[in-house]
């Protein structure tokens, strides 16, 4: 039988998986936008960025041991698909770079007198150098330095939350914007904490449960939600917090992107002193994250490809080196139409693998996903300013739409039509 203090230990581990350095800067950028409307923000945003994480790292419990297990009942090749995107998302095309470009944008940026091309590419060569060397050799280093830096890095975080609230910046005005549920809600879609926990959901339910073996099934699960429960109050004060804090600068700093108004705000409230210390350890939560991750990658194409490790990694990292000189800003502009087709597949494959024991019927996965890749399809194109005005109409007559639900109503529609056309096959 386990104790509380397992749980709690639990939560805070399940809470410092979820929440990494990158997803720090997002927060307070939302709640600078939407201003007095940082409340309505933030729930979207904690939906998709604690709710639906979480969700996948039960779900994939459920569907089973190996990440194909996932999205196996659609199809093999569906799988392997699918499995390859998230794997590239999570890894050299999006979340890599980005933590070297945020490492530099928060350690080293708010030093200089304006950016500089050549500090810059020195400071990545220097930071994928690291990658590099460390995702070729296994130490233990890097981890202690994670172990130490990840607690300073949640002081700092707590402090940050505790000033901003009881002395804010300034005041929280209105700014005039709509749809402010669902701003927040595909915005909790760039931490990629959905994506990251279906890809790591073994090595996670292994990792907080691994002092209760003995415990059956059932009571591992409850151990599980327990444990979520204070992660998930732990991520929504962090989140929340960070949003208020953002809301509260609207009307006093001017936003020069999104790690540079993260850099404001921390000037403001702690001085340059908070900076320094906050740049290091961001810095050093991004090169952990960036080496697991590296890992990751050369791991699974090696074994799908045939290729040696190595090759894999070098490649990864100049793949990594090269986007994360575009900046943060550039790499977020590139990840939003990218994360807004994806996420609605892997959130329905969540709430299949649900009932997978259940669900005997491939067409059911199969329809869902399509109606679910559909809707991705439209909401990117709307995102790039290349849907068609007709589709556009239609879109908008979908139930939930507002609130970025509207895969809802085609996927269920599809499962069931892809269910009858299979047993009429039948």
């Amino acid at each position: 039988m386990y104790k509380n203090k397992d749980i709690i230990l639990t939560g805070f581990a399940l809470f410092a998986m979820l929440f990494g350095a990158g997803n720090l800067i997002f927060p307070p950028t939302v709640g600078y936008i939407v201003g007095d409307n940082w409340k309505l923000a933030a729930f979207g945003f904690c939906i998709t960025g604690i709710g639906f994480p979480l969700m996948g790292i039960i779900a994939s419990g459920f569907a089973g041991t190996e990440l194909d297990h996932f999205s196996d009942k659609v199809s093999p090749l569906f799988s392997r698909v699918f499995n390859t995107v998230l794997i590239l998302a999570i890894g050299p095309f999006l979340a890599i770079p980005r933590t070297g470009a945020t490492a530099y944008e928060v350690m080293v940026l708010p030093h200089l007198n304006g950016d500089s091309s050549i500090l810059k590419y020195l400071f990545l060569a220097i930071y994928f150098g690291v990658v590099l060397l460390f995702s070729l050799r296994e130490s233990e280093v890097i981890d202690r330095i994670g172990k130490i830096l990840t607690p300073i890095l949640l002081i700092v975080l707590a402090i940050i939350i505790f000033k901003g609230v009881s002395t804010p910046i300034g005041e929280v005005v209105a700014t005039g914007t709509t749809n402010n549920f669902r701003y927040g809600f595909y915005n909790g879609y760039q931490t990629m904490d959905t994506l990251a926990a279906i890809i790591f959901a073994s090595i996670i339910l292994k990792t907080i449960t691994g002092k209760n073996k003995d415990l059956g099934r059932k009571e591992q699960l409850v151990f599980l939600l327990k444990a979520s429960g204070i992660a998930v109050l732990g991520l929504a004060i962090v989140y929340g917090g960070l949003l208020y804090i953002g809301a509260t600068s609207t009307a006093v700093l001017e936003n020069r992107g999104t790690t540079q108004l993260l850099n404001d705000i921390i000037a403001r409230l702690l001085g340059k002193t908070g900076n320094i210390l906050l740049g290091i350890c961001v810095a050093g939560a991004c090169l952990t994250t960036a080496i697991g991750l590296t890992a990751t990658v050369g791991d699974y194409f090696s074994s799908i490809l045939k290729i040696k490790y190595e090759k894999i990694v070098i490649i990864n990292v100049l793949v990594s080196f090269i986007f994360a000189s575009f900046g943060v800003d550039l790499i977020v502009q590139i990840a939003a139409p990218i994360l807004t087709f994806i996420y609605p597949i892997a959130i329905v494959l969540i709430v299949l693998n649900f009932f997978k024991k259940y669900l005997g019927s491939k067409g059911v996965f199969i329809g869902c996903v399509i109606g679910a890749g559909l809707i991705g399809a439209v909401e990117t194109l709307q995102m790039l300013g290349a849907c068609p005005a007709t589709i556009a109409t239609l879109y908008t007559k979908l139930p939930f739409q507002d609130y970025g639900l509207a895969w809802i109503l085609p996927s269920i529609v599809f499962g069931v039509v892809f269910r009858v056309i299979e047993k009429i096959r039948k």
